[in-house]
C-alpha cells in the first residue's frame, strides 16, 4: 500500500479493484471535480488578463510595482496562472479516478445482473 498515493497511483488501485466508493458517490465526486475545473479555467483566464496593469502612474515606482504585480499574475515566476494551471491538471485526474470508479461500478453491476439473469430467466 502507498504513503500518500498520487491520483494516478490511485486511478491504478481503481483498475486492479482495490479502490471504490459507496454507490452515486464518485458520480458526484466527478461533477463537482468537472465544476471545479470551470472555475478555475475562469480564474486562469482572469490572471492572464492582469498581465498588463495600468493605473500606477508614470513614476519609476508605479511602473516597477505594476511590473511586479503583472508578472504574478501571469509570465513570472510560478505565476498565478500557471499555479491555477497545475491544480487543473490535478482536478482532471481526481475527475478521471471518479468516472473510472464509477465506469467499473456500473460494469460490476450488468456483469450481477447479467449473472441474475442467466440463473433466473424470470427476473
Amino acid at each position: 500500500m502507498w504513503i500518500n498515493p498520487s491520483w494516478k497511483e490511485l486511478g491504478e488501485l481503481v483498475g486492479a479493484g482495490e479502490l471504490y466508493l459507496e454507490p452515486g458517490i464518485a458520480e458526484k465526486c466527478a461533477a463537482r471535480c468537472a465544476q471545479l475545473r470551470r472555475e478555475l479555467v475562469i480564474l486562469q483566464d482572469d490572471a492572464k488578463r492582469l498581465a498588463r496593469i495600468d493605473g500606477l502612474g508614470h513614476l519609476p515606482s508605479g511602473i516597477a510595482l505594476a511590473r511586479k504585480l503583472e508578472q504574478k499574475a501571469s509570465g513570472g515566476e510560478y505565476a498565478l496562472d500557471q499555479a491555477l494551471g497545475d491544480h487543473i491538471a490535478v482536478v482532471e485526474q481526481m475527475q478521471a479516478v471518479f468516472e473510472k470508479i464509477a465506469a467499473r461500478f456500473g460494469a460490476a453491476e450488468e456483469a450481477n445482473a447479467r449473472t441474475l439473469g442467466a440463473i433466473d430467466p424470470d427476473r
